[in-house]
């Protein structure tokens, strides 16, 4: 069972260096379409992925997208070397990208993001434009379907006085 309101709280009371991204982005820019997982970026440094397992450690995370999703078991010096992080935790899946394609790296999508109140928690979320942006270059079908919607969110914000 997917708890993502937890998943976000705990990891923004644990701060873990982070932007929002995907789906729960959208539904912050008024997305109607449900999504199930927690999509992030954050730095790959070693405090923050040490902060970032502390905050995960409890809920024993693992590889979902590993043969037999085995327990992360890593060292921080290894998971370092990832370039992305795919997490199955007892409270669902957490991924953790480092860079955001087409956007870049967290940095980029970090300056060009706003702060926003998501789950009670105040956290950066990747800006209209950029998640757009990376709508259309996921083309999956669910994807141009909210880049369509958040276009038109995007056209609403435009024309209100």
């Amino acid at each position: 069972m997917q708890r993502t309101p937890e998943l976000l709280q705990r990891l923004v009371d644990a701060e873990v260096e982070l932007t929002v991204i995907g789906g729960i982005a959208a539904v912050a820019w008024g997305s109607t379409q449900f999504t199930k997982d927690l999509d992030l970026t954050a730095p790959f440094t070693a405090e923050n992925l040490q902060r970032l397992m502390g905050a995960l450690g409890a809920l024993r995370p693992r590889f979902y997208q590993t043969i037999g999703k085995p327990e992360v078991k890593r060292s921080i010096e290894e998971l370092l070397e990832f370039r992305n992080l795919y997490f199955l935790t007892d409270w669902g899946i957490v991924d953790i990208l480092r860079t955001v394609p087409p956007i870049g790296e967290y940095e980029r999508v970090r300056r060009d993001g706003i702060d926003a109140q998501l789950f009670e928690r105040s956290c950066r979320i990747i800006g209209l434009d950029d998640l757009i942006a990376v709508k259309h270059f996921v083309r999956r079908p669910k994807d141009l379907l909210v880049a369509a919607e958040l276009e038109a969110i995007r056209e609403k914000r435009a024309t209100k006085p």
